[in-house]
């Protein structure tokens, strides 16, 4: 559901009403932390350290399927290995998500990977899922699907973690915007391809609201046709230049042409080239922004988790902005959040500041806790994205 205008998506980004707080560690973690710090930093070795990836992998094009917790349904994708795949090195990830929802099987078609093969990208490891009519890439079970894939492949191949990207085309764009507004966490950036944010209504059973505001934290590659009868030029500019002005990075292209066929790719491939060699994933930004509503589903970007909220409208929402070992909270209707805190991110030597509503709420040293860092870690399945410790926020 696409809750909020334009203009009140810049008011409130700009104008995030300040909240008074308590901070402490977290209570699963805070009796923990005692005795815990070396085996923290060897724990860490042993993550960080260089893995052995076999060597006799399969590469070219193959498929493979799985099941996802919480439904029945069988998910089949197609992965495509490049023979340049070295298991010695890091290898971007792309994602590229299919159009047509409606009127797909459970298995994609030779079709539509023909026309999604137009947009690979040379020398990275490729993946094309399946969505169909009750399996929609804006559905629970598909935002577990892209992501249960990533961890899948990470078990037999060295993907670079803060290279992954969604491309989508048509419905498949619309997943893009998805995953940008509600599970961007994983993603370096996204590429949406004839597509438009406002598919994710309520209408179309979409899992969790949907708030264009979140789309200023990744970078997005956006394409619209002038004829599109769907999503013209017209009907995504304003929002794109709302998400701009609010802090955001949508590269819009305006291009001739309708819905079908793709006249404007060549035109556009050096542009979509340079996106993809720029847009590298920060695990750890130092500013983020956050809205979710009563009982959201996504309540976590990076290092900053919503717990809750007042419940008195959907405008609740969460700005975090890291200055060297100090965080400045600022938030509307917001019940508690957890703030993850990287020994990657912040000096553990000194102490940690958190401020809200001006006021200083938590001064502390924090010791890094093995437990938090294995806790994150086997949830994440992310080399370069692992936490030393948790503090917890309760808003007034």
């Amino acid at each position: 559901m696409l809750t909020t205008t334009c203009p009140t998506v810049i008011g409130f980004l700009i104008a995030v009403l300040p909240m008074g707080a308590s901070a402490e560690l977290c209570a699963t973690t805070a009796n923990q932390t005692m005795g815990a710090e070396a085996p923290y930093w060897q724990r860490l070795d042993e993550i960080r350290a260089e893995r052995a990836y076999p060597a006799d992998v399969e590469k070219g094009a193959f498929s493979d399927f799985h099941k996802v917790p919480g439904s029945d349904k069988t998910f089949h994708y197609t992965v495509h290995v490049p023979e340049s795949y070295d298991p010695e090195r890091k290898t971007d990830l792309h994602f590229y998500l299919h159009g047509g929802v409606s009127l797909s099987g459970s298995r994609i078609t030779n079709v539509k990977l023909k026309r999604l093969r137009k947009l690979r990208i040379e020398d990275s490891i490729s993946v094309y899922p399946s969505a169909w009519t009750t399996a929609k890439w804006w559905y629970e079970s598909q935002s577990k699907n892209i992501v249960q894939i990533i961890h899948s492949l990470q078990k037999s191949y060295n993907i670079d973690e803060n290279r992954v990207f969604i491309h989508g085309l048509s419905d498949g764009a619309g997943g893009a915007y998805y995953f940008a507004s509600h599970r961007p966490t994983p993603f370096a950036g996204f590429i949406a391809l004839v597509g438009s944010p406002h598919v994710l209504r309520a209408k179309h059973k979409v899992y969790g609201t949907t708030f264009p505001g979140n789309l200023v934290n990744k970078p997005i590659f956006a394409v619209n046709t002038r004829d599109d009868h769907w999503f013209p030029v017209d009907s995504v500019e304003r929002l794109f230049e709302a998400v701009n002005e609010a802090g955001g990075d949508i590269s819009f292209y305006p291009m001739p042409g309708d819905h079908f066929g793709m006249p404007w790719l060549g035109a556009l491939e050096d542009d979509y080239q340079s996106f993809i060699d720029t847009k590298t994933r920060n695990p750890y930004p130092d500013y983020l922004y956050w809205q979710i509503d009563e009982g959201g589903e996504f309540k976590r970007i990076h290092w900053l988790i919503v717990n809750g909220t007042n419940g008195r409208d959907t405008e609740s929402a969460v700005a975090a902005q890291k200055n060297e070992n100090a965080v400045y909270l600022s938030a509307k209707n917001v019940s508690s959040v957890t703030l993850l805190i990287s020994s990657d991110h912040f000096d553990l030597n000194n102490n940690i500041q958190v401020w809200s509503s001006n006021k200083l709420v938590f001064d502390q040293k924090l010791t890094p806790d093995v437990t938090v860092l294995d806790k994150w870690f086997r949830l994440d399945q992310d080399r370069s994205m692992l936490f030393a410790n948790e503090i917890c926020l309760d808003a007034l």
